[in-house]
């Protein structure tokens, strides 16, 4: 490097800095602002229970988790839980769902002019629907459906197993029957 009176040359501070900024990410790159699996939360609000829980009204919305060997559905006043060893299947599917929906929401898209209304429906969000198919204290089968935000069905499934849950498998689809040619 040559020294020009008391400074770098220009060229060599601009490699520099550039060689700083390249090596920046690979420095910073253990670092992320994702939660490590030891620090997931196992307890998920606002998800819904469209229907199958004793005890619970159908579309309740509350507070899902997974803590004791067995999957709790809790309300304000009401709470329910199915054992893991209970649970014979845990099927997860996605979904998008509109915002504007209902009675108010059909009315709303009505009175914009112009088939204005039309653009309201493109506001969705996508959300996961888990099933969990399981055996009530009656030997009884049931089968529970919840909506939940996106991203966190995989991870209760993941921890229902990891305590002993059956994933099920879903019935392969039968074959169309064969047309018997004349």
């Amino acid at each position: 490097m040559k020294i020009i009176s008391g400074r770098i040359k220009p060229a060599v501070a601009h490699l520099s800095v550039s060689l700083l900024l390249l090596s920046a990410p690979v420095v910073f790159s253990g670092q992320t602002n994702k939660p490590k699996a030891a620090e997931t939360t196992s307890s998920v609000p606002g998800v819904q229970c469209v229907i199958g829980l004793e005890g619970v009204k159908p579309g309740s919305k509350g507070t899902i988790s997974v803590q004791g060997g067995a999957l709790h559905f809790d309300q304000e006043k009401k709470k329910s839980e199915i054992g893991v060893p209970a649970i014979l299947g845990i099927y997860l599917g996605n979904e998008s769902r509109q915002d504007i929906s209902g009675l108010g929401g059909t009315a709303v898209k009505a009175a914009i002019p112009y088939g204005g209304g039309r653009v309201l429906s493109l506001f969705s969000h996508k959300v996961e629907v888990m099933t969990v198919e399981y055996t009530d204290a009656n030997g009884g089968f049931r089968g529970a459906i919840f909506v939940l935000p996106e991203g966190h069905a995989t991870m209760l499934k993941t921890l229902l197993v990891a305590q002993g849950a059956n994933t099920g498998t879903h019935a392969p689809e039968p074959e169309p029957p064969k047309e018997k040619k004349p």
